[in-house]
């Protein structure tokens, strides 16, 4: 795969040349499920913009354009962008989008997916749904993280529909397996404000993307 550079570079670069390297790596060319979706990035700050992520039979195709008509977009700030990949930021979440774009993770991931690919299919529903998820993650290093995900298409809204917000202690004593998420979740150390049922459609639809039933 593409070697994620250890400085950092510019988002039109990793966005536009390392990302769908990565992908046609993970996928080897194969047919997948769902061969016309829209995906959506915007990073807000100096050197960003928006992307459009197309996955059409297996290829992902790129470009600089408008998001609006994008089934899901992800929304965050140069900085904390940049702070997951480089900087040791974000948590469990950075951890998770470095270790995947690390070699034997990326491997690893490849194998699984060979024997359980994930359906982009499955994401169709998220055109059913409008409005914005943000995550936070407090005291973070350098500060609170955070990242929005704008669920089906249309205008970016100006607040969240719903904000998830754990400390950065316990997001990691989730990682480590000290913590349960429900039991912190029921014991309001994982707060969400706003609509719940929305978080709980966007989590089912993406729980059955990533890990649709084997055949």
């Amino acid at each position: 795969m593409p070697e994620l550079p250890a400085t950092p570079i510019a988002a039109d670069r990793f966005l536009e040349d390392f990302v769908p390297g990565a992908f046609s790596e993970l996928t080897g060319g194969r047919s997948l499920p769902g061969t016309d979706l829209e995906l959506g990035f915007v990073l807000v700050g100096q050197g960003g913009g928006e992307w459009v992520y197309r996955v059409r039979d297996g290829a992902l195709d790129v470009a600089r354009t408008d998001r609006d008509d994008a089934t899901l977009t992800v929304i965050q700030s140069v900085d904390d962008w940049r702070g997951a990949l480089w900087e040791g930021r974000g948590g469990i979440f950075g951890r998770t989008v470095r270790a995947v774009l690390s070699g034997s993770a990326f491997d690893a991931l490849r194998e699984a997916a060979r024997d359980r690919e994930p359906s982009f299919e499955a994401l169709e529903p998220l055109r059913a749904l409008a409005g914005l998820v943000r995550v936070v993650l407090e005291g973070d290093l350098g500060g609170d993280w955070s990242l929005g995900i704008k669920l089906g298409p249309g205008a970016i809204p100006e607040e969240p529909s719903a904000t998830l917000t754990i400390g950065a202690e316990d997001a990691a004593a989730i990682e480590r397996g000290e913590l349960d998420a429900l039991q912190a979740f029921m014991a309001g150390r994982i707060e969400v404000v706003g609509d719940m049922t929305l978080v709980l459609q966007m989590q089912a639809v993406l729980m059955q993307a990533l890990m649709p039933p084997r055949s």
